[in-house]
């Protein structure tokens, strides 16, 4: 009898790759030594975000202690590299949570709860995303988890008042796969394009438009980054912004939404792509926001790009197809992503209206990639959020966007 897909998830498997080593040949040498305070973990615990979504913070503390607490073997001293989908493992205590989820929306879905089963699919959908972090291309864990995060953000949308659909863009020969997110179908929508950062995929991007955009009458399109998502057949190189390119030139085929009223917000990575679509896309968008965009001195600076956590620096080689275990070729590697060295940045302005946002001591996007953002366009507009994260933080700022969108579309 063919098992079904939660009887699959619960039951370990011992013979897969841990996440750590997949594009880093050097992973077992990995010690909490150096490590920021309290970060003994591989994986960056990105707690308040996670809450902002909707996950049990309480809930999410005692997964952590179970990892933290299991005596199987690890790769390295980092608590998250238990190898084998086996309780411990980060992915099997993740997906674990998901299926709990995800059985209870069901429940929820054939007793008429229509709004339970709708929280609980975005649960089971944001908890599946988060076992996939920091999703790597090779990770053997990671196209099972994805799937279940798909399926569920999709069961989610049915639940909703708001409208999904799947749109596949042509790039060389194979299809990107995007998720539009519309307000209502009854009238011609403007459209956000929105991705995330390099360890980040479309799923858990969600939040924005059912929380902002839609109430504003705004559509959102989805993109994944080179090498990760749907993007996996992609690798990231200096030129970034290539499938983003694609997308825009698909839009006029897009029935739901208007291709003149169009805008690009990219958070972490993304907000590279959209600095350098600012400049190379100027006259098909109308707008763009950065959120904590990295754009030079990441990439410019040997000392700031040693100090990447080594997850971001693995993250970095896994999109681009190297190993990590050369951080010195892997910086001269990135080099070219610096929109500065490709001389975009630092010269001549773009026409389109931009919101920068930047953070305070923020070790990605530090004050000068955001003073040489805020130089970019006359009409710019800058924002500086306090140095640690918050939900007020993010509601605040995704308002201020949203605001500044409706009168830019």
């Amino acid at each position: 009898m063919k098992e079904n897909l939660s009887e699959v998830l619960f039951k370990p498997r011992i013979n897969v790759v841990e996440t750590s080593t997949v594009s880093n040949s050097t992973a077992a040498q990995l010690s909490a030594v150096g490590q920021e305070e309290g970060r003994n973990w591989y994986r960056i615990l990105r707690r308040e975000y996670w809450a902002w979504l909707g996950l049990d913070p309480i809930e999410t503390e005692s997964l952590f202690a179970d990892i933290a607490m299991c005596d199987k073997p690890r790769t390295s001293e980092l608590l998250d590299t238990i190898g084998g989908y086996q309780p411990g493992n980060w992915n099997y205590e993740w997906m674990q949570r998901a299926v709990k989820h995800q059985i209870t929306a069901k429940d929820a879905e054939q007793s008429g709860q229509r709004d339970k089963a709708y929280q609980e699919f975005l649960l089971a959908s944001y908890s599946a995303t988060i076992a996939a972090y920091p999703h790597f291309k090779g990770d053997d864990l990671v196209a099972s988890a994805h799937a279940l995060a798909h399926s569920n953000l999709m069961a989610a949308t049915e639940q909703s008042k708001h409208e999904c659909k799947t749109i596949n863009v042509p790039i060389d020969g194979k299809q990107v796969a995007c998720y539009l997110h519309l307000p209502d179908t009854d009238s011609v929508k403007p459209v956000v394009m929105v991705s995330g950062g390099l360890d980040t995929i479309q799923t858990e991007l969600y939040p924005f438009f059912e929380r902002f955009l839609a109430p504003a009458g705004i559509a959102m399109l989805t993109v994944d980054m080179p090498g990760a998502g749907h993007c996996l057949n992609w690798k990231l190189q200096q030129d970034s912004s290539r499938i983003h390119l694609a997308i825009l030139d698909h839009l006029p085929k897009v029935p739901w939404v208007d291709d003149a009223r169009v805008a690009m917000l990219g958070y972490r990575f993304a907000g590279n792509v959209a600095a350098r679509l600012a400049f190379v896309a100027a006259e098909r968008l109308r707008a763009v926001v950065t959120i904590g965009a990295p754009v030079d001195r990441l990439f410019s600076d040997i000392q700031r790009f040693n100090n990447l956590p080594q997850m971001y620096q693995d993250c970095l080689a896994n999109r681009s197809g190297v190993n990590a275990s050369n951080t010195e070729g892997l910086y001269y590697r990135c080099m070219p992503l610096s929109l500065k060295t490709q001389g975009i940045l630092g010269g001549p302005r773009t026409k389109l209206p931009m919101f920068v946002v930047g953070r305070k001591n923020d070790a990605i996007c530090p004050e000068t990639d955001v003073s040489l953002l805020s130089m970019a366009s006359p009409n710019c507009k800058v924002e500086v959020l306090k140095e640690l994260d918050s939900l007020q933080n993010y509601n605040q700022i995704f308002t201020k966007v949203t605001h500044w969108l409706q009168k830019q579309l």
